[in-house]
């Protein structure tokens, strides 16, 4: 369902962005306030003056044409947009290649912090944080950037949907860690009252804290299947629901390989399941492999209701050595929603 909803949306930008440059027409002109309508003309724009016969032929000899419709085709880019997908589902979304340390599957849990100005815009400051999602009961680190020299500060955590303030803290240093408190919600917001020798200022930074409902026991011995190598997980379930589970496989000596993902409900106890690296995305990358970045998912179960994570006690697992020549070679065999997908990107670039 995702692809299709990536690739509709492509279609349908494609389609606007061409109507927007090609059919609309001349922008109407700017409409005046009423202070500007009476004001009086600038020196260098001429009184309307009563056209006369010779004016008039005047400006019909110099008026422009009326330029013409240019007919142009989408049909390059829908193409692509069609050979690209085509390229996408050679593999099963259960077995995602990954194409660079800076895909997304590598850092779903980072903070991004942005400077801004702080004392009448003559400096900019940032408050980091080491991560965006915390798990109770680890600490929130945060620290404060900025080439300014800090005097002290005040920091405070707050419920985000209450407005209250849950702890507060006074230092002087710009390197700090918080312990929160096992009731704390899952919105928060660390505020930052800054002390500077040239003024004083305050930043924010909204983050989340999670109380776990899951937790990596291990990781069973590896082996295959048809084309696939597969990672047996074993899970402390908490709470039952449906669980979508993620994990980065990688060499043995960190290259990114392919983001593994599988959904199924589990109920609550210790519960196995089943990641899966097909042959083909892990094709010239060595017989050494780990998984990291363990990613536990309950899903929200009904509107209104928040998804909650796991944890993961070890930030990898090494799986050993496993030969993929063993796996069979066959390619994947696209879904029937995958193929009209496909025949519908195919379609759409013909007729365009």
């Amino acid at each position: 369902m995702t692809r299709l909803l990536l690739a509709v949306t492509l279609v349908v930008s494609i389609g606007v962005t061409a109507y927007l440059w090609l059919d609309v027409p001349d922008a109407p002109p700017a409409t005046l306030t009423a202070e500007q309508n009476h004001q009086p003309p600038s020196p260098d724009t001429a009184e309307y003056v009563p056209p006369t016969q010779a004016s008039t032929a005047l400006n019909t000899q110099y008026r422009p044409e009326e330029p013409d419709i240019v007919q142009t085709s989408m049909t390059p880019t829908l193409s692509y947009i069609a050979a690209d997908y085509a390229e996408q589902i050679q593999h099963p979304s259960y077995s995602i290649p990954i194409p660079s340390k800076q895909s997304p599957y590598l850092h779903w849990n980072r903070y991004v912090s942005t400077p801004m100005p702080i004392l009448d815009g003559s400096v900019k400051a940032a408050l980091k944080l080491n991560q965006y999602r915390y798990f109770y009961p680890e600490n929130i680190q945060a620290s404060l950037v900025t080439p300014a020299s800090l005097n002290h500060a005040t920091l405070s955590v707050i419920d985000v949907q209450s407005n209250r303030e849950l702890t507060r803290l006074d230092v002087t240093d710009t390197q700090w860690s918080i312990e929160p408190e096992a009731d704390w919600p899952i919105e928060l917001r660390l505020k930052a009252a800054l002390s500077f020798d040239g003024g004083d200022d305050v930043l924010t930074a909204d983050f989340r804290l999670y109380q776990p409902i899951a937790e990596v026991k291990g990781v069973k011995p590896v082996f295959g299947r048809g084309p696939d190598m597969v990672i047996p997980l074993v899970l402390d379930i908490d709470k039952g629901g449906i669980y979508r589970v993620r994990a980065n496989l990688f060499t043995a000596d960190d290259q990114p390989v392919a983001v593994l993902t599988t959904k199924t409900r589990l109920s609550e106890g210790e519960q196995s399941l089943e990641l899966r690296a097909f042959r083909a995305s892990m094709s010239g990358y060595g017989d050494e492999w780990q998984l990291k970045d363990v990613v536990i998912e309950r899903m929200s179960g009904y509107p209104g209701e928040r998804a909650q994570f796991g944890i993961s006690p070890q930030d990898h697992y090494f799986l050993g050595i496993f030969d993929t020549g063993q796996l069979s070679d066959e390619p994947y065999q696209m879904t029937e929603q995958e193929r009209m997908q496909l025949e519908f990107l195919q379609h759409a670039a013909q007729r365009s």
